[in-house]
């Protein structure tokens, strides 16, 4: 039994997505002992997606996870800074989390209900912590969602290597609950 989530492609007519660009944080992107995988890949087609969301006044909203004191995503640390490598814009948004869910306890339901959004993009990291979550819970609200198949990432585990981590989820999310494309096939118009 296959579910998919509305599709979102070039010619598409709908309303226009949201752009949510989860975690891509200081703290988790230059961490040397938990390398993610391709990192600069995945902030350049991150950056084609904010370019292209931009230039066609989508929404772009960052979402940032903050945990205890102490932590490498202590609440204004540098870590807990969204990258610089990424093109933040002082018209973009940014939540705050505390837990792997983008939607739980925060106000992204409320934003998007606001901006009358129904399609959601998602990309950034870690996708079998905030990634997978987010676009479970995404698909429980009722938002036909893209995962950037190409724009999520993580680092090795103890059990899997981060490609197998990657593959493993965009197999999962996009049997069920997500649609998948690349980066590249994405169209805000």
């Amino acid at each position: 039994m296959k579910q998919r989530s509305k599709m979102l492609m070039k010619g598409d007519n709908m309303s226009k997505p949201a752009l949510i660009i989860i975690d891509m944080q200081v703290g988790i992107l230059e961490d040397p002992d938990f390398p993610i995988l391709q990192a600069q890949q995945l902030i350049d087609n991150i950056n084609h997606l904010i370019e292209k969301a931009r230039g066609n006044d989508a929404l772009i909203i960052f979402i940032r996870h903050t945990e205890a004191v102490g932590s490498p995503l202590e609440i204004h640390q540098a870590g807990w800074q969204i990258s610089t490598h990424l093109q933040l814009h002082s018209s973009d948004l940014v939540i705050d989390k505390y837990t792997p869910d983008s939607f739980y306890k925060t106000s992204l339901r409320d934003v998007l209900d606001k901006h009358d959004v129904k399609h959601l993009i998602i990309t950034g990291v870690q996708s079998e912590y905030c990634i997978d979550t987010t676009c479970r819970s995404a698909f429980a609200l009722g938002y036909g969602t893209i995962l950037i198949e190409d724009g999520h990432s993580t680092c090795d585990s103890n059990s899997l290597l981060a490609d197998q981590i990657i593959k493993h989820h965009n197999q999962v999310l996009g049997n069920w609950f997500v649609t998948l494309r690349k980066h590249d096939m994405i169209d805000f118009d």
